[in-house]
């Protein structure tokens, strides 16, 4: 069976390989080391309660990542493109072939341990709309920060643009998942998702196009839509906003202020708990996501 797009293979047997660049976001499940902590070897079980007891100990290692990776799944099929939709269908043949090529975003999932990568190339020539790729990987990204919070499994993450080449069908691999790993290890820190400078010069470039195509003006509605995403936060950085209008309309719609009610609760609850733990790392990151959600309370 052939690779979707083989001109992003690596051509091993000629030596010759094909890099473009890759708009990559980095999610991780928070948590994950301390349901491991102090595990080893299997546990002899010999008796019904022990075996109980050690899949309850599976069940928190692992359950929370099958769930994230399931809810991974719908919402892919959610924002998959309807073939059969009211206003393609209306539409001439012609306009068919046009809509279909600007639907086209070809984003893929890698499943990293207790995580996942969402990665789109940049320098596909069959993907007319590249930007419309960012856009998922925007709406991905802020939807899984705020269900992590809503589910009381809370993620962080990371949104970046470098060059990568796929090894194998699905599989990334270079600079493009090095960095935004590391923005997300390293600067992320509390529950939200940190997008990095290339990330805002590659929409601000297509933002700027004056151009007049099709394919143009449909980059450019996307590159608002995810500009309009972001907001500054107090140590500088630039971070999707997913409590934002412009999320709100693309992504929550009404069920809005339900889910921020639920995400807000817990990072209260959380804020709490480390401070009577005194675990100032936690205390400090939770008051931090909670000053952001009092400074974007919700209109009713």
């Amino acid at each position: 069976m052939a690779p979707e797009n083989p001109t992003n293979m690596a051509d091993e047997a000629s030596g010759n390989y094909k890099a473009f660049n890759y708009c990559v976001s980095f999610i991780d499940l928070l948590g994950q080391r301390n349901a491991a902590k102090g595990q080893g070897l299997l546990p002899s079980i010999s008796s019904k309660a022990e075996d109980e007891a050690f899949q309850n100990s599976i069940s928190d290692n692992v359950g929370g990542i099958l769930q994230l990776q399931r809810d991974v799944e719908e919402l892919d099929k959610v924002l998959s493109p309807d073939p059969n939709s009211p206003f393609r269908q209306a539409l001439s043949d012609e306009e068919k072939i046009v809509w279909d090529e600007m639907q086209l975003a070809a984003v893929k999932t890698q499943y990293w341990s207790d995580g996942f990568v969402k990665f789109v190339c940049l320098g596909n020539q069959e993907i007319k709309c590249p930007v419309k790729g960012a856009f998922e990987i925007f709406c991905t990204a802020g939807y899984f920060c705020m269900l992590g919070l809503v589910k009381h499994r809370p993620v962080r993450g990371a949104i970046d643009i470098a060059w990568g080449m796929e090894i194998r069908p699905g599989e990334l691999y270079g600079p493009a998942i090095v960095r935004a790993y590391e923005l997300e290890r390293e600067v992320a820190q509390y529950p939200r998702i940190v997008v990095g400078q290339e990330v805002i010069r590659y929409l601000e470039a297509h933002k700027a196009n004056a151009g007049k195509e099709p394919e143009i003006l449909a980059n450019r509605d996307f590159a608002k839509r995810c500009l309009n995403m972001l907001v500054q936060d107090d140590d500088g950085h630039w971070i999707l906003h997913y409590l934002g209008d412009e999320f709100r309309s693309s992504v929550t719609y009404e069920h809005h202020n339900h889910l921020y009610e639920k995400a807000r609760n817990f990072a209260i609850q959380q804020l709490e708990k480390h401070r009577q733990l005194r675990n100032t790392k936690l205390a400090f990151r939770y008051s931090q996501l909670l000053a952001y959600f009092e400074v974007h309370t919700p209109s009713a």
